[in-house]
């Protein structure tokens, strides 16, 4: 078995008092997912996790908040199994921040979904933990923001 270790982003923006958070859809199986990918030769996770966010949907802007924790997955490719090991980043984007989608990685689609919907887009319930998570991130990142007022 192949071990590939990998990065990739949870994303989302504050617009007209909600937040909504960024979901691209992967061409190959048609599910909704998170931008992610392989770490490249020289790069930290946090690197890779940016690199990808870019050539993926085009976010600029982002906001580093914090790390999120890590998935791990296992799945054939051309006959060989391999283990997968991606570690999360959340970051916020603008209000106004727009998709630029590349084909990068079969992705041609995307949305930004509000926290109503976040875990019934989400195409991979090994995410949910880490969904869970960043949304405790963020209203503790809230309740800070309003002691320093």
């Amino acid at each position: 078995m192949r071990v590939e270790i990998g990065a990739g982003g949870i994303i989302f923006r504050r617009r007209q008092g909600r937040l909504e958070f960024f979901f691209a859809k992967h061409g190959a199986n048609g599910r909704w997912t998170l931008p992610k990918g392989h770490q490249e030769l020289g790069e930290s996770l946090i690197e890779t996790a940016i690199r990808e966010i870019k050539e993926e949907a085009g976010l600029k802007g982002l906001r580093y908040i914090s790390s999120v924790g890590k998935t791990s997955f296992r799945f054939r490719h051309e006959g060989a199994l391999i283990e997968k090991h991606v570690q999360f980043f959340l970051f916020e984007a603008p209000a106004d921040a727009k998709e630029v989608l590349t084909g990068e990685e079969a992705i041609w689609e995307a949305i930004w979904v509000p926290v109503s919907k976040l875990f019934e887009t989400s195409g991979y319930r090994n995410l949910d933990r880490l969904l869970s998570k960043s949304l405790r991130i963020i209203a503790e990142e809230n309740r800070k923001r309003k002691t320093r007022i």
